[in-house]
């Protein structure tokens, strides 16, 4: 049995996505559509697949041959993009003389490929048709005998409107009849059924189908497959029936959901697509959460995800983040839940970083002057100083104290695995049998090599949860203390790379929270004069003369932005 991949086509309706990424290869749980079209017909014992290919052909061409297939794999190029049946026509030379089974690549279904060409065996028609039920699709008219009778035009009331699910078998007849110029598969059986010949519909009443030739539909696809699977390999159940309830978004774009079903609950993070080949966030989500997870660290595990939709499914961690028990609770009670969370920092900084891969990072391999530059520095400047006030400030005057600052923050850093955003909203906390408190990691996918003083002054100054001061000289005195007593080794210079860490983690946050509030977020604008105070007052404290300027900059802000 031999079958065709149609993967040649342009991909107009899922444009832009499909300027660097043939539609064929976009994933649905890490898997190409391509790729489960091959296996399936492995699986259901075909001998060969041919695949034509037009549009950004060389991709497709790479991802076959780095690949081993469990059925032999022909690619055929055309020069200039053929219809679907005369794209059947241009790959003759490969055909056998058997009947040949011919699929859509951009599908997504699990249709039985072997059972429709046994089907049209049994027959003996001209070309079988695969229907279904899909009333947005249904231009198909089939009689009572399930014989196709027109395609896209009015329907008599004797017969039935189906929709084509792409998947079809042709005998050698209905191949012959291909004319030798661009010509579709609706024309080739318009002009046979004309001619008398047996074109027949076989309905399917349940199967998964889905055409992924728009972003909608895509998404709605990848959804439909990735979410039952999770909860089977979440609680080995996926009955259903699956609620979203969308969840308050943080200070990215990313659009979180709670789904939950009668097993339990899930959260969902849709990233948007990205169909270009290098690592984005998403990926770089499921990369880091699962080596996180193999290291036994505290995370919301990966339960599935899928680097070109951008949906990623993770455990649910609960209600209740850091923030909130920090506002609410003792503050002896408090300091004791921080030292259990400067406990699992310490494993994630010393522990996460072997055997972590760069490769995994979506924005930079790791947390170096270049980047406290760029990322801390100059985006304080861009998006606080100039666009969040609009003080028209260059940063010329203020290089010097930012060189500083970088130098500072790296001498003396305990090298790790460098969360990047450490702060009391990504940590959530619940309570065990016991009623102790357990802290778990969430929205890790920024990790890189960096200083672990990053993080740990990202977890003490942060603005959400509000510290008194001497608690968080406490609790510095206590990860220096846990460090070494783990034999951990640390450099002299620790408590300044510290110090110069909580600069830069200020400079960031007021970045953000000015581009955010800009946004139209503004619910993080409140948290802008405690962070700027805070960044003001550790300046003063340094009385570095080469921080004059900056600190200056910092006082002449601060009625600006009250």
């Amino acid at each position: 049995m031999q079958a065709m991949i149609l993967a040649a086509g342009l991909g107009t309706r899922l444009l832009p996505h499909t300027e660097v990424r043939p539609k064929p290869l976009f994933t649905i749980g890490g898997v190409t559509l391509l790729e489960r079209h091959i296996n399936a017909l492995a699986d259901a014992g075909f001998d060969a697949v041919i695949i034509n290919t037009c549009h950004l052909a060389e991709e497709i061409h790479r991802f076959i041959d780095h690949k081993s297939w469990p059925v032999k794999v022909h690619l055929r190029q055309e020069e200039t993009l053929l219809d679907s049946a005369g794209a059947v026509a241009n790959v003759a030379d490969l055909l056998d003389g058997s009947p040949l089974l011919v699929v859509n690549g951009d599908t997504l279904t699990d249709i039985d490929p072997k059972a429709l060409y046994e089907a049209h065996l049994e027959q003996g028609n001209t070309a079988t048709l695969a229907l279904m039920d899909r009333p947005e699709f249904n231009n198909v008219s089939v009689d009572t005998q399930g014989q196709i009778r027109a395609f896209r035009e009015p329907t008599p009331k004797d017969m039935q409107r189906l929709a084509f699910t792409g998947m079809q078998v042709l005998s050698p007849e209905a191949m012959a009849a291909i004319p030798k110029r661009a010509y579709g598969m609706v024309d080739l059986y318009r002009d046979l059924i004309a001619k008398g010949k047996k074109v027949q519909g076989i309905a399917l009443e349940t199967c998964l189908w889905f055409d992924c030739g728009t972003e909608a539909r895509y998404l709605e696809a990848t959804k439909a497959l990735m979410v039952p699977e999770a909860f089977k390999n979440t609680f080995d159940s996926a009955q259903g029936p699956f609620e979203t309830i969308p969840l308050k978004g943080d200070g990215s774009d990313r659009r979180w959901s709670r789904i939950t079903s009668p097993e339990g609950t899930l959260i969902s993070c849709e990233h948007g697509i990205h169909p270009g080949f290098a690592t984005e966030e998403a990926e770089s989500m499921i990369r880091i959460g699962t080596h996180l997870r193999t290291k036994g660290i505290p995370i919301s595990p990966v339960v599935s995800g899928d680097a070109v939709s951008g949906l990623v499914l993770v455990k649910d961690a609960g209600n209740t983040h850091l923030a909130e028990l920090a506002r609410t609770l003792p503050e002896p009670e408090v300091e004791s839940l921080y030292q259990k969370v400067i406990n699992t920092l310490i494993r994630f900084s010393q522990e996460g970083i072997q055997g972590f891969e760069s490769a995994w990072c979506w924005q930079t391999p790791a947390y170096d002057k270049e980047m406290i530059l760029t990322m801390e520095c100059r985006y304080f400047m861009d998006a606080f100083i100039n666009g969040y006030l609009g003080m028209n400030e260059s940063a010329e005057p203020y290089q010097a104290a930012f060189n500083l600052i970088a130098d500072k923050a790296l001498e003396g850093s305990l090298t790790g695995l460098m969360h990047r955003d450490f702060q009391s909203r990504n940590i959530m906390v619940h309570q065990d049998a016991s009623g102790a408190y357990i802290p778990t990691i969430i929205d890790f996918q920024g990790a890189r090599r960096g200083p672990f003083q990053y993080d740990l002054a990202s977890l003490l100054i942060d603005p959400y949860a509000n510290l008194p001061l001497p608690m968080q000289d406490r609790l510095l005195s206590y990860t220096i203390r846990t460090i070494a007593n783990q034999g951990i080794p640390t450099e002299k210079e620790f408590r300044t790379s510290y110090t110069f860490c909580s600069i830069t983690r200020n400079l960031q946050m007021l970045g953000a929270f000015g581009k955010l509030t800009q946004k139209g977020k503004a619910n993080f604008e409140k948290h802008i004069p405690l962070a700027l105070a805070t960044l003001g007052n550790r300046l003063r404290n340094l009385n570095n003369q080469y921080l004059t300027d900056l600190f200056r900059l910092i006082e002449k802000a601060t009625p600006t932005a009250r």
